[in-house]
């Protein structure tokens, strides 16, 4: 049981980073290629913060599902991978709508103050 949670949280956290890449790969003040994630300009508007939100958006959802969304998304591996990336990115644009709207709002900017904070070694 522990094990499918495990693996949950894991692939959970790759669909959540999947879907993070891909909410930054659409802005439209990016060249028009894939190869722009290579490039200096890419990695200067990639903001972390908001990157590890959706991972641990996909990690919590993983976890609750076990890795599994029964019955929703077909078997098929290449149909399911971008089925969970879908559902992770509606999933945090809804908890986005949620802290932004909220008092969570100022739980959440004391939570990335403090982890910008942290001395890195």
């Amino acid at each position: 049981m522990y094990e499918d949670i495990i693996k949950g949280i894991a692939l959970g956290a790759f669909y959540g980073a999947q879907a993070a890449l891909i909410g930054y790969l659409k802005s439209d003040e990016l060249e028009q290629s894939w190869r722009v994630v290579l490039t200096k300009k890419f990695w200067e508007s990639f903001e972390p913060t908001k990157a590890i939100k959706t991972i641990v958006v996909g990690a919590a959802m993983g976890g609750f599902t076990q890795g599994q969304i029964y019955g929703i998304i077909p078997a098929d591996p290449i149909v399911s991978n971008f089925g969970y990336d879908i559902i992770v990115m509606g999933v945090d644009q809804f908890v986005k709508f949620i802290v932004r709207r909220t008092p969570l709002v100022r739980l959440w900017n004391a939570l990335k103050e403090k982890v910008l904070k942290l001395p890195v070694q």
